[in-house]
């Protein structure tokens, strides 16, 4: 499941009355492994926000760290950075945010070392990619097309696996969507 919504942060998550937090989420899934991205949110505080962003992504890796979803043992949790913006036609996105989530992802690098939590390096593959003209991987800067998602996916399934991506299976893709679909109209 993707339980991240736009605009959340590690540790400013809203959502209605009634939906529950990630917590309650993650137990109910008995989530063994936790994906999380943070990191472009909180990049809009500038250099003058990285001490706090620091100290809350630390408090939240060592919560993850601290329950057992599955009921046994605590998650493994690996942390995956934002993408680069790139600049399209109107907006220049790239050079307005890159260099606030080059040093968000430098801090993020470090927590997950020093909390021992995997980390995959999204940012590094996208920046590169983008900077070939025509290649363009967003719909407006930052959100990822579908080129983009699919770069995004190749990219964390090597950095945690070691290996290229097998071919994707439309069935599979398709099932996926409409079991995420399907998990929040339970809300």
């Amino acid at each position: 499941r993707n339980l991240s919504w736009s605009a959340d942060e590690v540790d400013l998550q809203p959502r209605p009355a009634n939906f529950a937090d990630a917590n309650q989420h993650l137990t109910s899934m008995q989530a063994d492994v936790v994906l999380a991205a943070f990191g472009y949110n909180e990049s809009f505080a500038g250099k003058e926000g990285l001490t706090a962003f620091r100290e809350r992504l630390t408090k939240y890796l060592e919560d993850i760290k601290a329950k057992a979803y599955n009921g046994k043992t605590a998650a493994r949790v690996v942390l995956v950075s934002p993408v680069a913006n790139e600049n399209v036609e109107g907006v220049a996105a790239a050079d307005r945010n890159n260099g606030n989530i080059r040093v968000y992802l430098q801090v993020m690098k470090e927590v997950a070392t020093k909390q021992k939590v995997g980390f995959v390096d999204a940012y590094t593959a996208t920046e590169k990619s983008m900077a070939s003209p025509g290649n363009d991987l967003t719909m407006n800067g930052c959100h990822l097309n579908e080129k983009g998602y699919q770069l995004f996916a190749s990219t964390v399934f090597k950095q945690l696996f070691g290996k290229d991506a097998p071919k994707l299976d439309e069935k599979v893709r398709a099932a996926v969507i409409e079991k995420n679909k399907q998990h929040f109209f339970r809300y």
